[in-house]
């Protein structure tokens, strides 16, 4: 009895320290050319290069997607323009478009890297798209007349998006991104977490927000398991958490 007792309380321990370290706020920031403070960005990206100024997202502004894509890359548009009306009560346009007119000014551009007009432009500022950027990295620029989130699949342009949510700051009655250029991609294929439901209720509704948040931390796979030791038996579902 001891031994379980001592087993459960290490189990909570390990538990509460991966909950808060994957929940605390981050400590790793990029110091702003304006008054917001810091940016912070979770998960960290590789590379990251801010400059001064930004691009103001309007009532104007419309986020552009590629025609041939637009089933799979509308979940990361409808997730940006979500958030844009929870923050400023903009309601963007999502349009599809031809990739002639990807790098298009004074939108939201959601491309994919195969259109070589694309790397062309983001290449021009310094942004290489190479092997290492794979099927879940991206690319993101902005400044005062653009602002892109680039990638080889969805799932890559779905994560692009989780980092422009995170630099999104009020501007009045706008929107603005200050000017960055972001190289990004995992340093593993997988990155997952655990919820041992024995531990306490989970109800659809907590889970749907517990996995929300993680999915929008990069990680992509959840696993829910049940440990009950008094029969010694452990069950768990997995689930991938990819944007389809």
């Amino acid at each position: 009895m001891k031994s379980r007792t001592i087993f459960g309380l290490c189990c909570g321990l390990c538990y509460g320290i991966c909950f808060a370290l994957l929940f605390s706020p981050p400590a790793w920031g990029i110091e702003s050319s304006d008054d917001g403070g810091p940016l912070k960005l979770m998960p960290e990206p590789k590379e990251v290069r801010l400059h001064d100024g930004g691009f103001r997202v309007g009532p104007m502004t419309r986020i552009l997607v590629e025609f041939g894509h637009q089933s799979e890359d509308r979940i990361a548009a409808e997730t940006l323009a979500e958030e844009i009306a929870d923050e400023s009560g903009l309601k963007l346009d999502i349009v599809g478009v031809k990739a002639t007119s990807r790098t298009e000014r004074s939108s939201i551009v959601l491309a994919r890297l195969q259109d070589a007009r694309v790397r062309k432009f983001l290449a021009a500022k310094g942004l290489k798209s190479d092997a290492s950027i794979g099927e879940q990295g991206y690319l993101l620029f902005a400044d005062k007349s653009h602002l892109v989130v680039a990638a080889n699949s969805g799932q890559g342009l779905f994560y692009g998006v989780q980092t422009l949510r995170q630099l999104l700051r009020q501007d009045g009655k706008h929107l603005l991104c200050p000017a960055i250029a972001i190289r990004d991609w995992p340093g593993r294929e997988w990155r997952g977490v655990q919820d041992n439901i024995s531990r306490g209720p989970s109800t659809p509704g907590f889970m749907d927000k517990f996995m929300d948040k993680f999915v929008n931390k990069f990680t992509n796979r959840f696993t829910n398991r049940q440990f009950q030791s008094d029969f010694q038996t452990d069950a768990a579902l997995q689930v991938n958490l990819l944007p389809r």
